[in-house]
Protein backbone atom coordinates (compact mmCIF):
# COMPACT_ATOMS: atom_id res chain seq x y z
CA UNK A 1 0.00 0.00 0.00
CA UNK A 2 1.42 3.37 -0.96
CA UNK A 3 1.62 6.30 1.45
CA UNK A 4 -1.07 8.98 1.17
CA UNK A 5 0.02 12.19 -0.53
CA UNK A 6 2.96 10.41 -2.20
CA UNK A 7 1.72 11.55 -5.62
CA UNK A 8 0.82 15.11 -4.63
CA UNK A 9 2.98 18.04 -5.66
CA UNK A 10 5.05 19.88 -3.03
CA UNK A 11 2.75 22.88 -3.46
CA UNK A 12 -0.34 20.77 -2.77
CA UNK A 13 1.28 19.20 0.30
CA UNK A 14 2.18 22.67 1.58
CA UNK A 15 -1.41 23.87 1.10
CA UNK A 16 -2.84 20.81 2.88
CA UNK A 17 -0.44 21.29 5.78
CA UNK A 18 -1.38 24.96 6.03
CA UNK A 19 -5.10 24.16 6.17
CA UNK A 20 -4.73 21.03 8.32
CA UNK A 21 -1.58 21.33 10.45
CA UNK A 22 -0.02 18.04 11.48
CA UNK A 23 -1.33 16.07 8.50
CA UNK A 24 2.09 15.42 6.98
CA UNK A 25 3.61 14.20 10.25
CA UNK A 26 0.60 12.02 11.06
CA UNK A 27 0.89 10.30 7.68
CA UNK A 28 4.65 9.84 8.12
CA UNK A 29 3.92 8.18 11.49
CA UNK A 30 1.26 5.90 9.91
CA UNK A 31 -1.44 7.67 11.89
CA UNK A 32 -4.79 9.02 10.78
CA UNK A 33 -4.57 12.80 10.29
CA UNK A 34 -8.09 13.18 11.72
CA UNK A 35 -8.08 11.08 14.93
CA UNK A 36 -4.29 10.51 15.22
CA UNK A 37 -4.75 6.76 15.88
CA UNK A 38 -2.59 4.11 14.18
CA UNK A 39 -3.79 3.07 10.75
CA UNK A 40 -5.29 -0.40 10.91
CA UNK A 41 -7.07 -2.66 8.45
CA UNK A 42 -9.45 -1.48 5.75
CA UNK A 43 -12.79 -3.00 4.80
CA UNK A 44 -12.37 -3.01 1.03
CA UNK A 45 -10.51 -1.62 -1.99
CA UNK A 46 -12.59 1.56 -1.98
CA UNK A 47 -11.49 2.29 1.59
CA UNK A 48 -7.86 1.70 0.61
CA UNK A 49 -8.26 4.11 -2.30
CA UNK A 50 -9.66 6.75 0.04
CA UNK A 51 -6.76 6.16 2.45
CA UNK A 52 -4.35 6.79 -0.43
CA UNK A 53 -6.06 10.15 -1.04
CA UNK A 54 -6.76 11.41 2.49
CA UNK A 55 -4.81 9.21 4.89
CA UNK A 56 -7.95 8.60 6.96
CA UNK A 57 -8.37 5.38 8.94
CA UNK A 58 -11.41 3.15 8.42
CA UNK A 59 -13.25 4.55 11.46
CA UNK A 60 -12.84 8.16 10.30
CA UNK A 61 -13.86 7.24 6.76
CA UNK A 62 -16.98 5.62 8.19
CA UNK A 63 -17.79 8.73 10.22
CA UNK A 64 -17.42 10.97 7.17
CA UNK A 65 -18.89 8.78 4.40
CA UNK A 66 -20.98 6.22 6.31
CA UNK A 67 -20.21 2.55 6.69
CA UNK A 68 -22.08 1.22 3.63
Amino acid sequence: MKKPMSEKSPEMIEAIEELFPGTVQAIRDSRCPVCKKQIGAFRNDLSIREYNISGMCQACQDSVFGSD
